[in-house]
């Protein structure tokens, strides 16, 4: 018993010794600086129009009700990488509230709309400009949930929206925090792309955000401004589809 304690002392000390960042666990890429996502509950609107879209083959993205029987979310999240081909709608699955295995609204997809311009392979292409796409749910939601109000963005928008002290939100089921929806609040909104079709930010967003809603929060509405779908590693910006690259989508 000795022997066995003065062995657990002497690892103890050891660890102890090593520096800080050989013993913290490994940051995702994405958080960017402190670790600002918190836990909301996902049974309240907005955040029960927000998701996980789960795939057959594994894995999962985010995604957003913006309609009826329509949940948006990057398209790179439907490409079977393996098989070089886009998923079958019998491959993918929504459920919408989600929290610890429960959730409020669950749906198979049964139609799936990607960006008529998106390049393919997703890996070999990258196109954000073009990474968003809309599925089609077997049911109305409705009753649950009520769709996110979308919201284009103009050039001069940023600049008055951050004057009137309007806040951003990016909410999403990140890849450590699988079963749980969080948000980080007041993130910025670093810049527009020319095109006003890309949008940088720096929220803290990782694996699994992909198809996140990057939110405008003004009075008491929440509008769904852009969808997070590509980490960046230059100046500290992450990548998002503004609105205004989906918002004339055909109906």
């Amino acid at each position: 018993m000795a022997i066995r304690f003065a062995i657990c002392l002497v690892a103890a000390v050891w660890l102890s010794l090593l520096p800080a960042a050989a013993t913290e666990k490994p940051r995702l890429p994405g958080i960017k600086g402190t670790d600002d996502r918190v836990s909301i509950d996902s049974t309240a609107f907005p955040w029960s129009a927000i998701g996980r879209v789960n795939r057959r083959i594994g894995g999962f993205c985010t995604g957003a009700v913006i309609g009826p029987r329509e949940v948006l979310t990057a398209a790179h999240c439907l490409w079977n990488a393996r098989a070089r081909r886009w998923l079958p709608t019998q491959s993918l699955h929504f459920v919408g509230g989600y929290v610890r295995g429960d959730y409020l609204l669950e749906s198979a997809v049964t139609a799936i709309r990607v960006s008529p311009s998106y390049r393919t392979p997703p890996g070999e292409n990258p196109d954000p400009a073009n990474d968003w796409a809309v599925l089609t749910l077997a049911r109305d939601v409705r009753a649950i949930t009520r769709p996110l109000a979308i919201l284009g963005l103009a050039a001069d928008d940023l600049a008055r929206y951050r004057a009137e002290g309007a806040r951003f939100v990016q909410a999403g089921y990140s890849q450590d925090r699988a079963h749980i929806l969080t948000i980080h609040d007041g993130c910025a909104l670093l810049d527009l792309g020319a095109d006003t079709r890309l949008l940088f930010h720096d929220c803290d967003a990782t694996h699994g955000d992909s198809g996140s809603p990057i939110l405008l929060h003004r009075g008491e509405r929440y509008s769904l401004i852009g969808i997070h779908v590509a980490t960046a590693t230059v100046k500290g910006r992450s990548v998002g589809v503004s609105a205004a690259a989906f918002q004339a989508r055909e109906e």
